[in-house]
C-alpha cells in the first residue's frame, strides 16, 4: 500500500482536482452549449447542460468547502472521484451513450484517481467506470428505464465496444497508477536525500562552527563560498564583509596562488603572511592552501586554513632575543673589565696633563676631544652592561602615578626639553605594582627622551596610567605617545633589538634596556606608529595584588602635585 500523504498534500491535490474538474467542465459544457445552440447537434434540450454545469459547480464549491472540515480526506477524494464518474456516466448518456464522444472524460478521471490516490485508487475508479459505463450501455441496448436503444450497433457490437472501453479503463488505470507509482518513490527518494544531505549540511555547519581554525573556501573566480566563526574571530571581518574587501585584507598572501594551482595538486602549501584586521590591527597567520575538487575530481577553487601565530612568533622572536642576551652577557663579562680600566686610565691621564700642562689652541681642542669621547665611551660601556646583565626585577611597591610624575619633573628640566613640546599627563593614582623603582624610572625616562627627540620642532607628548583587565588579569598600562615623526613598517620590528637606531650617534640601546627590564618586570610592550604622523608605546604590568597595601604604598610614593 502507498504511503498516505500528509493532511497538506492531501489539501493541495484535492483543490488541485477541484480547480482542474471546473476548467474541463467549463470549457466542454461551454463549447457543447454552444453547438447545441446553434446546430442543435443532439435533440435534447438544452437546459440540460445548464442543469449539468450548475451541478458541477455546486458540487464543487461543497467539495471546496469540506476539504477544510473533514479528517479524512482520502474518503472524500474516493467520493469526488465517485461522483465524477456520475456525472459523467449522466453525460455519456445525455450525449447518446454508445454514440457519445464524451466517454474519454473516465479516462481523465481514473488519471485523476492515480495521482491523488496511487494504484488503489486508479484500479478502483476503472472498475467504477467499468460498471457504470457497461451497465449503462446494457440498459440503453434493452431499452431499461428512460435509456433510448440505439440502432446503429448490434449485440455483439456493444459487447465489444465495451469490453474495449473496459480494458483502456484499466489499461489507463494501469500505466497512470505505475507512474504515479514511480514519482512517489522517485520524491520519497528525493525526500530522504534531501533530509540526509541537510543532516550532512547540518553537520558540515556544525564542525566549521566548532574547529578553532579558519577555514576559508573560495572559487576559481576568487568569490569567498565559505567562512566560519574562527576566521571571523580572528580577522574581526563577518562573511559579508570579507566577501567584499578579502583582496585587502590578506593582501598578497593568498592573490598568488590562483597562478599555482597545479602545485597544490601534488600537496597542500603551507606558507605565513600577514594580514590587516578589522580594529587596523595587523597579524600573523600560518596558512595551509589545498584544493577544492567535486565529485568527480574537477577543481572547483581553494581551501584556506589558517590560525593566528602573532603570538607565536613574537615568543619565537622574544626567545630568538634571549639567546642574543645570553650571548652578549657572556660577552660582556669578559670584556667589560678589560676596556674600562684602559679608559679610566686614560681619562685620569689626560687630565692630569691638562692640569699641569698650559695646553692652548689646538691642543687643547684636541684634549677635550678625548676626554669627551672617553666619557661617551664609558656611557656606551655602562649601557651594553645595563641591557647584558640580567638584574632581578625587585619586589618594592611603586605607585606608578608618582614614578611617571618625577621622571616628567626631570624631564621638564633637562636639556632634551623644549618650551615648544606640550606634555599632557593623565594618570590613575592607585595603579601599583611591584619591582625596581630605579629601573622603571630609566624605562620612563628612555621613553620621554626618545619623544622629545622624535618632535622635530613643537608637538605633543601625552602620558598616560590607567588600570585595566585583560584576559582575566589585572593590569596597569602605561602609555607615552608623541606626535612627531613616527616609525616605519619595517623598523617597528626591530626598535627593540640592540645597536638599531634611526638616530644620528644613537647607541641603539635605550629601546633595547627598556624591552629588557620590563620584560624582566614580567611585563609586555607594545608599538603602534605611523610615519609623519607619531608613535605610541604602551607598556603593561601586573598589578600588584594585595589590596590591603594601598596605604603603605602611597606613605611611600605619594604622588607629586
Amino acid at each position: 500500500m502507498a504511503k498516505a500523504f500528509s493532511r497538506e498534500e492531501y489539501d493541495v491535490r484535492l483543490k488541485w482536482l477541484t480547480i482542474s474538474r471546473i476548467l474541463v467542465s467549463s470549457f466542454l459544457l461551454g463549447s457543447l452549449i454552444f453547438f447545441q445552440r446553434r446546430y442543435a447537434i443532439y435533440s435534447f434540450g438544452i437546459f440540460y447542460l445548464y442543469y449539468f454545469l450548475s451541478a458541477v459547480y455546486v458540487l464543487s464549491g461543497i467539495y471546496w468547502y469540506l476539504a477544510h472540515k473533514l479528517q479524512n480526506l482520502p474518503l472524500f477524494a474516493y467520493i469526488q472521484v465517485g461522483f465524477d464518474i456520475i456525472l459523467v456516466t449522466f453525460l455519456v448518456h445525455l450525449t447518446g451513450g454508445i454514440d457519445s464522444g464524451f466517454s474519454l472524460l473516465y479516462h481523465l478521471i481514473i488519471i485523476s484517481a492515480s495521482i491523488i490516490l496511487y494504484r488503489r485508487g486508479g484500479y478502483l475508479s476503472a472498475s467504477m467506470a467499468s460498471i457504470f459505463y457497461g451497465g449503462m450501455l446494457d440498459m440503453q441496448y434493452y431499452n431499461v428505464f428512460f435509456f433510448v436503444r440505439s440502432s446503429n450497433f448490434t449485440a455483439m457490437q456493444v459487447l465489444y465496444f465495451v469490453s474495449v472501453n473496459i480494458l483502456s479503463f484499466y489499461t489507463v488505470a494501469l500505466l497512470s497508477s505505475y507512474l504515479s507509482e514511480r514519482l512517489r518513490k522517485t520524491k520519497q527518494e528525493l525526500r530522504e536525500k534531501s533530509i540526509d544531505f541537510n543532516d550532512l549540511r547540518v553537520l558540515q555547519d556544525h564542525i566549521l562552527r566548532s574547529v578553532g581554525s579558519g577555514i576559508l573556501a573560495m572559487d576559481l573566480n576568487g568569490r569567498i563560498s565559505s567562512w566560519n566563526p574562527a576566521a571571523e574571530q580572528i580577522t574581526g571581518y563577518s562573511h559579508g564583509e570579507i566577501r567584499q574587501m578579502w583582496q585587502e585584507v590578506f593582501g598578497e598572501s593568498i592573490k598568488n596562488l590562483f597562478g599555482h594551482t597545479d602545485d597544490l595538486k601534488e600537496k597542500p602549501f603551507h606558507f605565513e603572511g600577514e594580514i590587516k584586521k578589522k580594529d587596523d590591527g595587523r597579524a600573523i597567520l600560518g596558512m595551509t592552501a589545498s584544493l577544492l575538487r567535486d565529485d568527480r575530481d574537477a577543481v572547483r577553487g581553494i581551501i584556506l586554513v589558517f590560525q593566528d601565530i602573532t603570538r607565536l612568533v613574537e615568543m619565537e622572536e622574544q626567545v630568538r632575543r634571549q639567546d642574543r642576551l645570553a650571548t652578549v652577557g657572556s660577552l660582556a663579562a669578559g670584556i667589560a673589565h678589560e676596556i674600562r680600566n684602559p679608559l679610566a686610565s686614560l681619562s685620569g691621564s689626560i687630565q692630569v696633563l691638562q692640569a699641569e700642562l698650559d695646553v692652548q689652541g689646538d691642543n687643547r681642542r684636541l684634549m677635550d676631544i678625548v676626554l669627551r669621547e672617553t666619557d661617551r665611551l664609558n656611557a656606551i660601556i655602562t649601557e651594553f652592561l645595563e641591557y647584558a646583565r640580567p638584574t632581578p626585577a625587585g619586589d618594592e611597591q611603586i605607585v606608578l602615578s608618582s614614578l611617571v610624575d618625577e621622571t616628567v619633573t626631570l624631564l621638564r628640566n633637562s636639556r632634551e626639553f623644549r618650551e615648544t613640546i606640550k606634555i599632557i599627563c593623565n594618570l590613575d593614582q592607585y595603579a601599583i605594582v611591584l619591582g625596581d623603582p630605579r629601573r622603571l624610572r630609566q624605562v620612563f625616562w628612555n621613553l620621554l627622551i626618545n619623544a622629545c627627540q622624535a618632535i622635530p620642532d613643537s608637538g605633543e607628548i601625552s602620558v598616560s596610567v590607567e588600570q585595566r583587565s585583560e584576559a582575566g588579569e589585572d593590569m596597569a598600562v602605561i602609555t607615552v605617545a608623541d606626535t612627531g615623526m613616527g616609525i616605519g613598517q619595517e623598523s617597528q620590528k626591530k626598535i627593540f633589538d640592540p645597536f638599531f637606531t634611526t638616530k644620528q650617534g644613537g647607541t641603539g640601546l635605550g629601546l633595547a634596556i627598556v624591552h629588557r627590564i620590563i620584560d624582566e618586570h614580567g611585563g609586555s610592550l607594545t608599538v603602534k606608529s605611523e610615519p609623519e604622523k607619531g608613535s605610541s608605546i604602551s607598556i603593561r604590568l601586573p598589578l600588584m595584588s594585595a589590596a590591603g597595601s594601598h596605604d603603605a604604598s602611597v606613605r611611600q610614593h605619594p604622588a607629586m602635585p
